[in-house]
C-alpha cells in the first residue's frame, strides 16, 4: 500500500480535481444527511481543508472552520473540524485520526481557544474523537440557519486548544453554546 501523505489546501485555492474528491466523498459519507439541512443548516464556509492522498488519488478530507463568537462575557475564537470522511476502502487504517491530529494543530496555529466536532452519538465513529481529546458536551447547542430559524442539536464534542480556561468556561455553563450562523 502507498503512503498516506496529508495535505493542507486553503479552500479558495482548491482544484477542479479536489472540488470532484470532495463531492465523491461527500456521497460515499453523508449519503444519510438530509439534503435540505445540508443546505440550510451546514453553510459555514471552511478556511481549508485537509486532504489524505495515496499517491495520486485523495482518500480522505476534513474541513476547517474558524469564527469569533461571544459566549456570555468571553469573546471566544471558536475552531471546527467537518466533513471528515475516508473513503470505506480505507476505513480502519488511522486516516481519519492522523487528518484529525494535524487539524488541531492548524486550529491551533489559527489562535482558536476551543474547537469542536458535531458527531452522531449512534455512530461509532464518535470514539475516535474522545480517543484524540474531545469530551461531549451534555447540553444542546444552537445555531442559526440560512433562513435565520434558530436550530438546536446534541451531540456536540469540544476540545482545547490554546485556552484550557475558555473550554473549562463553556463547558461548565449552564447556558446553551451558541454557534451563531451556520451548524458548520
Amino acid at each position: 500500500m502507498n503512503e498516506i501523505e496529508i495535505k493542507f489546501i486553503v479552500e479558495k485555492k482548491l482544484t477542479p480535481f479536489q472540488e470532484s474528491s470532495i463531492l465523491k466523498l461527500q456521497k460515499e459519507c453523508f449519503s444519510d444527511v438530509d439534503r435540505q439541512s445540508i443546505e440550510e443548516d451546514f453553510i459555514s464556509q471552511e478556511f481549508g481543508r485537509l486532504f489524505a492522498y495515496q499517491g495520486r488519488k485523495i482518500v480522505g478530507m476534513l474541513g476547517l472552520l474558524k469564527r469569533k463568537i461571544k459566549f456570555g462575557e468571553k469573546e471566544i475564537v471558536f475552531g471546527g473540524t467537518g466533513g471528515v470522511c475516508v473513503a470505506k476502502s480505507m476505513r480502519r487504517k488511522g486516516i481519519a485520526t492522523k487528518m484529525l491530529k494535524e487539524g488541531l494543530k492548524l486550529l491551533k496555529k489559527e489562535k482558536c481557544d476551543i474547537a469542536c466536532f458535531n458527531v452522531d452519538l449512534k455512530k461509532e465513529a464518535y470514539l475516535l474523537y474522545e480517543k484524540v481529546g474531545f469530551k461531549t458536551m451534555m447540553r444542546k447547542i444552537s445555531f442559526e440557519n440560512i433562513k435565520g430559524e434558530i436550530k438546536y442539536d446534541a451531540g456536540t464534542m469540544f476540545i482545547p486548544l490554546c485556552s484550557q480556561a475558555v473550554y473549562d468556561y463553556v463547558m461548565q455553563s449552564k447556558n446553551t453554546f451558541h454557534y451563531g450562523k451556520g451548524y458548520w
